[in-house]
């Protein structure tokens, strides 16, 4: 996974089935995101990161999410970098 535009902003939540414990979703709602990521994302970072992930999974460039969170490219992509990473190892 290199980030979310290329794979159409999903993300994944638990099931609670033992067979299909994971499955990948639609990006979910700042409701249902804060849920989900509230033990692996600081509370105080959640509503950018929320705006910033959500905006590219809808297809923005890193640039045009950078600028609306007033950081800089390279910060948006470490966010998202991390972002992925934390999906992977949920899923592993």
């Amino acid at each position: 996974m290199s980030n979310l535009r290329l794979y159409g902003g999903r993300v994944p939540v638990q099931t609670g089935d033992n067979t299909t414990p994971i499955k990948l979703v639609d990006f979910p709602s700042f409701e249902e995101f804060k849920t989900l990521y509230q033990g692996l994302i600081k509370a105080e970072n959640i509503p950018r990161y929320y705006r910033l992930l959500s905006a590219r999974a809808g297809g923005s460039t890193l640039t045009d999410a950078a600028k609306a969170e007033g950081i800089s490219k390279e910060r948006a992509r470490q966010i998202e970098a991390k972002f992925l990473r934390m999906m992977q190892r949920s899923l592993a």
